[in-house]
C-alpha cells in the first residue's frame, strides 16, 4: 500500500445548519458519514466560532439564540444554529455515527478568536471573558484589549484552555487540531474609529513579570528589546502548547497545529482590508516550531492561509517547516477548495462564495502531495458537499450535496490501495 497522504474534512457547524432542509440531528450525521465512509478523511469537528461553543461545555457559552439579532429578517436564519445545538449533544452525535462508520474525528478549536460581531446579524462574544478583558493581551499603557488572543502566560487562561482540551478527549476524539486563524480581525468591538491608532499588544502582567525577572526591565515604562520581548511571548505560548500537547499523549491522541508559516505573524492575514493587514503586525510573538517538535509537544504542523478572494489551486508554502524540522516531521498544507466573492448576500453567507470542479480539488491534494506534505486539510469542502439544499440552488455551488467529490476521494482512496 502507498504511504497514506492525511486528508481532513474540517467541518464548522453553522453553515449546514443554516443550508441544510432539516435541522441537524443524529440522522444527519449517519447520513454525512455515509459519504465520507471510504474516502480517506478524517472529520474535523470544529469546536467554537468566535467566543462561542458547538457543543454543551462547562467552560464556554454555546452558540444561543441571544447571540443572533432579532432586529433585522435576513439574520433569523441563524437561529438554525442554536435550534440544532438545543436538540442534542451533536459532536457526541458525531463521534457516534464516524464509529458505526469507520470514520475518525478530530476536534478543531481556534483559540486566538474569542469574539466577532456583525452588526445585525450575530454577537459571537465570550462571556467568560466579557468583564475580564485582561484576560486578552493588553497594549503598552494597558488602555486597549485585543479581544482575540488570550494572554498565553496567565494561569487562569492556561487552566482554561487545558479544561476545553480535556473536555474535547471526553468525546474520544483521534486528535486535536488547534488552528491559529481568526474571526476577531479588531481590537474590541469594530466601532467607528477602531483603525486610526494601532499599536503592538502583549504587555500582559506575566509578559512584564517574565520580562523582568529575565532581563530587569520593566518594559511598560523602560526602553525593552523587541527580540527579547517576542521571544517572552513565544516561551508562554510553548508552555501551554506543551501542557496541552501532554493531555492529548497521555490520552494516547494526537495533536497538530496550524500557523502562518512565518515566525512572528500570529494571525493569518486573511482579511483584505489594509487596516486589519496592518493589525496583524501588532499581534506577534516568537514562534519556536523546532522546540515544539523537539520536545513533543506536537505530532505535526500545518502551514495556514487566507481565504482567497479568487481561485488559488496552491496550499499554503510548507518549505520553511521543511526546511527547519528534522527530516521526515509531519508538515502538512491547508487548501482552500473555495474563493469569495462579494455578491452581497450577508456576513458569512455561502452564496458569497465559488467552488473548485471536482479536477481541481483533485490537482490542489496531488500539489500538495508533490510537495511532500504529510497530507492536507481540504477547507470549505464541506460547504458543498455537506448538506442538503432539497433542490434549491444555491448561488456558487448549485444544488447541494456534490457528492462526485466524496466519488472522486472514494475512487482516489481505493487506486492507493
Amino acid at each position: 500500500m502507498s504511504k497514506e497522504f492525511e486528508l481532513f474534512y474540517p467541518f464548522d457547524l453553522t453553515d449546514p445548519s443554516r443550508y441544510h432542509y432539516k435541522v441537524i440531528d443524529g440522522e444527519y450525521f449517519d447520513w454525512l458519514f455515509s459519504h465520507l465512509a471510504g474516502t480517506g478523511l478524517t472529520f474535523l469537528y470544529r469546536m467554537n466560532a468566535a467566543g462561542r461553543c458547538y457543543y454543551p461545555s462547562r467552560h464556554m457559552t454555546m452558540f444561543d439564540h441571544a447571540s443572533v439579532d432579532y432586529g433585522n429578517p435576513d439574520a433569523q436564519y441563524w437561529h438554525r444554529v442554536p435550534e440544532a445545538l438545543e436538540g442534542s449533544d451533536l459532536l457526541a452525535e458525531a463521534v457516534q455515527a464516524a464509529k458505526r462508520h469507520g470514520v475518525k474525528v478530530w476536534a478543531w478549536w481556534n483559540w486566538n478568536e474569542w469574539q466577532n460581531i456583525r452588526q445585525g446579524y450575530i454577537d459571537l462574544v465570550d462571556r467568560e471573558w466579557y468583564d475580564k478583558p485582561r484576560k486578552y493581551w493588553c497594549s503598552r499603557d494597558g488602555s486597549r484589549f485585543f479581544c482575540g488572543v488570550p494572554d498565553w502566560g496567565d494561569e487562569e487562561v492556561r487552566q482554561r484552555l487545558l479544561a476545553l482540551t480535556d473536555e474535547s478527549l471526553a468525546y474520544d476524539i483521534e486528535g486535536m487540531y488547534l488552528s491559529t486563524r481568526s474571526h476577531s480581525w479588531w481590537p474590541c468591538w469594530p466601532t467607528p474609529g477602531w483603525d486610526e491608532h494601532l499599536e503592538p499588544f502583549g504587555f500582559n502582567d506575566s509578559v512584564v513579570e517574565d520580562y523582568r525577572k529575565a532581563y530587569g526591565v520593566d518594559i511598560r515604562f523602560e526602553d525593552y528589546d523587541e527580540d527579547k520581548w517576542l521571544e517572552i511571548k513565544g516561551r508562554q505560548f510553548s508552555t501551554l502548547l506543551s501542557r496541552v500537547g501532554h493531555r492529548m499523549h497521555g490520552k494516547g491522541k494526537r495533536f497538530i497545529i496550524g500557523i502562518q508559516p512565518d515566525r512572528y505573524n500570529l494571525m493569518v492575514d486573511y482579511d483584505k482590508r489594509p487596516t486589519v493587514q496592518a493589525l496583524a503586525e501588532h499581534l506577534r510573538l516568537y514562534k519556536d516550531w523546532e522546540a515544539w517538535a523537539g520536545e513533543g509537544s506536537i505530532d505535526g504542523i500545518c502551514a495556514e492561509k487566507a481565504c482567497p478572494g479568487e481561485q488559488e489551486l496552491a496550499g499554503a508554502d510548507i518549505s520553511l517547516f521543511q526546511e527547519t524540522l528534522p527530516e521526515g516531521f509531519p508538515t502538512y498544507s491547508w487548501l482552500d477548495t473555495t474563493w469569495w466573492v462579494n455578491r452581497g448576500a450577508g456576513p458569512f453567507s455561502l452564496e458569497n462564495w465559488c467552488r473548485g470542479s471536482v479536477e481541481e480539488v483533485l490537482k490542489q491534494i496531488d500539489m500538495a502531495e508533490d510537495s511532500g506534505a504529510a497530507g492536507a486539510f481540504l477547507h470549505s469542502l464541506y460547504h458543498y458537499t455537506g448538506c442538503d439544499t432539497q433542490g434549491r440552488e444555491l448561488q456558487g455551488y448549485g444544488v447541494l450535496p456534490r457528492t462526485e467529490y466524496f466519488d472522486a476521494l472514494r475512487k482516489r482512496q481505493g487506486n492507493r490501495a
